[in-house]
């Protein structure tokens, strides 16, 4: 073994001892990014619209033949489609909440492990859907970029950011579906660096997808081929 590596596994070993690895919803020591109790609580998306990932009403149905929700098919989005690996709920839900509001950075690249329960985009870069300028001041960090940086080491794929949140829209919590796509709507401008590229954007949660929309919309009109959407987890 050449000293280098053994002065890396020597400093790999000292962080664990002062950072020791915690479960990232109860803080239990020794497992990350979940303890085996919090990952008892998380859900894998049942299959469901092939276009936004929402859950279908019967669990086998959407195997046998994939069909649109009716919102995708009255409206469909400007993305292709959209998944992520688990339902929005329990410690799942709880780690999001600590990496967006109480300052636990650390849980982006813990957290960023659950993407490799995700089919890989078939997209050229990852772009994360940014926070406004003001948020990320107030946040000091991007949630969505430190998701995006673990999840292009499970998939392969470069981050390029391509997207600039042009307006404050605050939190979508508490507003239904129109409020939300209202909310959104021109909230975001694609660099023209976007053009001919097929683009997965990256996110923490996916809920009407009214966000995810807006964003694939600005890449769509900065010149992006195709747009997919990854998040880590789905309402349901």
């Amino acid at each position: 073994m050449s000293i280098s590596l053994q002065l890396q596994r020597a400093a790999i070993g000292a962080l664990d001892l002062i950072f020791p690895v915690r479960c990232a919803s109860c803080d239990a020591p020794g497992e990350s990014p979940f303890c085996g109790v919090c990952a008892d609580t998380l859900v894998p998306l049942a299959p469901g619209c092939p276009v936004c990932g929402e859950p279908g009403d019967e669990a086998l149905l959407p195997l046998l033949k994939p069909r649109r929700c009716q919102h995708c098919r009255e409206k469909p989005p400007p993305f292709v489609m959209a998944t992520a690996p688990y339902l929005h709920g329990g410690a799942l839900a709880e780690a999001i909440h600590r990496l967006k509001y109480e300052r636990r950075e650390d849980l982006g690249p813990a957290l960023a492990v659950l993407f490799e329960g995700c089919a890989g985009p078939r997209s050229d870069c990852l772009c994360p859907i940014p926070l406004h300028p003001r948020r990320l001041r107030q946040r000091g960090y991007d949630q969505a970029r430190l998701l995006a940086d673990g999840a292009a080491k499970r998939f392969r794929i470069p981050v390029v950011p391509l997207l600039t949140r042009v307006r404050d829209t605050g939190q979508q919590v508490g507003r239904d579906r129109a409020a939300r796509e209202r909310n959104v709507r021109g909230a975001f401008a694609g660099s023209e660096k976007a053009h001919g590229l097929r683009v997965c954007l990256v996110d923490d949660v996916l809920t009407t997808g009214a966000t995810a929309a807006a964003a694939a919309q600005a890449l769509l009109n900065a010149g992006a081929a195709r747009v997919e959407v990854r998040t880590l987890a789905r309402a349901p």
